[in-house]
């Protein structure tokens, strides 16, 4: 029995994290697991973006556990849950209690590939305990908070071009420039009524790499107000490096400003990634001009910046009026996140004003 739903989101996330690394490992697996999304589903940052099979199996399967167990909660994802097979036909990709019926859903999906169904179908219905998330630190939560009005966004892997490639570039000693560590099952929990970041778990399925395959790292955080702001992070936290993590196209300006100030600027994929890199500390900051992220994206990792007194900034409305406002998730019906955004850890919130004095 779980002690919470934020123990039961940890263990989601390791479930996500054992299929996204069968679905890579596997050589059976992976040349079936590649979809080309449609214009319309297409991120406008990439020339191709792809829609895995472990995207959506994820992204369904957590759906699943967790709403079995908390039916109340309203549960959101990047994808959506259609594919189309070598047929033509269009397939919603469903999950049950019964494995069978997700076998064979998966084997039309697959174009009769049934090894490939039972494969998938046995680490969808297999009971996962995350053992290395530190579940024994979690807190009890407030008694008052109403599962019926929260809401979870989901990223089932984040950083797909590169769970794909798989290229790993190491540009800085803690930041890869791209490659399979920048990978992450992002799970955010928010308040529907404020739009205010509750909880996250960033789930990094190829952290490190064994003998027989991956390990993950699991971050998670909580910050539901003032008196309840916990998470598994190191207490001495990170040391100031005046060190930038952007993306690499971002807008060449904004790469002056920051290093007008006095940053190294680091090149790295990945916005899961990127703002995970600032809340251990490998970073001081993350910027990102453009309209390239979404709820799914940042909500899980917000909450664990809330909860080491760091935030999530729209940059626009910083540098052009230095009004300082935090993302938030309340209007379900826009996913983006408009006016780019600006990832910061405890401390440093002096940086708004420099950044500010630059435009």
């Amino acid at each position: 029995m779980v002690k919470n739903i934020i123990e039961a989101l940890v263990h989601a996330s390791e479930k996500a994290a054992n299929i996204a690394r069968l679905c890579r490992q596997n050589e059976h697996l992976f040349p079936l697991l590649v979809e080309e999304k449609s214009a319309e589903e297409s991120n406008p940052r990439f020339v191709k973006d792809f829609k895995t099979l472990a995207d959506v199996l994820i992204q369904q399967t957590i759906r699943y556990d967790i709403g079995n167990l908390y039916p109340l909660v309203n549960i959101q994802g990047e994808e959506t849950a259609t594919f189309t097979n070598g047929l033509g036909e269009s397939i919603d990709l469903e999950i049950t209690d019964n494995q069978e019926n997700t076998i064979e859903c998966l084997v039309k999906i697959l174009d009769g590939d049934r090894v490939a169904a039972e494969l998938l179908a046995a680490e969808v219905h297999r009971t996962v305990i995350c053992e290395h998330g530190d579940i024994d630190a979690l807190p009890d939560l407030p008694d008052n908070l109403d599962l019926s009005g929260v809401g979870i966004w989901i990223d089932p892997i984040d950083a797909t071009q590169e769970y794909i490639k798989a290229e790993m570039i190491r540009k800085y000693p803690k930041i890869c420039a791209s490659g399979l560590e920048c990978v992450t099952v992002l799970i955010g929990l928010y308040d529907k009524g404020n739009g205010k970041p509750l909880a996250g778990i960033i789930n990094q399925p190829f952290n490190e790499k064994t003998d027989t395959g991956y390990n993950s790292k699991v971050i998670w955080g909580i910050c539901m107000g003032d008196d309840l702001k916990v998470t598994n992070l190191p207490k001495e936290g990170g040391k100031n490096t005046k060190l930038a993590v952007v993306s690499s196209s971002e807008d060449e300006k904004y790469i002056k400003a920051l290093r007008d100030l006095g940053y190294t600027v680091v090149f790295s994929a990945g916005a899961g990634y990127k703002i995970l890199k600032v809340i251990i500390g490998d970073a001081d900051l993350f910027l990102l001009s453009k309209n390239t992220t979404f709820k799914w994206d940042t909500c899980g990792p917000h909450a664990i910046l809330n909860a080491i007194d760091g935030g999530l900034f729209k940059i626009e409305d910083i540098i052009e009026s230095n009004n300082i406002i935090e993302l938030d998730y309340s209007d379900e019906r826009d996913n983006s996140n408009e006016g780019g955004l600006l990832a910061l850890r405890r401390n440093e919130k002096h940086i708004l004003q420099d950044l500010y004095s630059k435009k």
